[in-house]
């Protein structure tokens, strides 16, 4: 018996859900999400980066960027987890760290390099 119920392609939509939900303050309904699909899709790795950030959110930042520099060590290209550990790593005030991460982007045009620019220029 599979314990998937929804399709990946249907779950891309409960992830933007989730992070939607830490962004208005409802980190452990989010965090519930993020584990859940883990459990059924340890493949997708939106749902760790999401997991990261609700984190993140509650300024859990040892935890957050241990799950962020798992992603990274597994897709060095990955620009998500990378906009999201600037984005830790500013609220960290950790500036010497932001520095470093700005310039090991893949790609200019991705959403994470866009979240890193917004964070640093805010």
């Amino acid at each position: 018996m599979s314990t998937e119920i929804l399709e990946k392609s249907e779950v891309r939509t409960l992830i933007d859900v989730a992070f939607a939900g830490c962004s208005r303050g409802l980190v452990t309904l989010s965090r519930q999400i993020f584990s859940k699909v883990l459990d059924v899709y340890p493949d997708i790795v939106a749902a760790k980066v999401g997991l990261a950030f609700s984190h993140i959110v509650v300024d859990d930042f040892a935890h957050g960027d241990e799950l962020l520099n798992e992603v990274l060590e597994n897709d060095s290209a990955n620009d998500d987890a990378r906009g999201f550990l600037v984005l830790s790593k500013f609220l960290q005030k950790d500036s010497d760290s932001v520095d470093s991460l700005m310039v090991e982007f893949v790609d200019k045009e991705s959403s994470g390099y866009k979240l890193a620019r917004s964070v640093i220029e805010s």
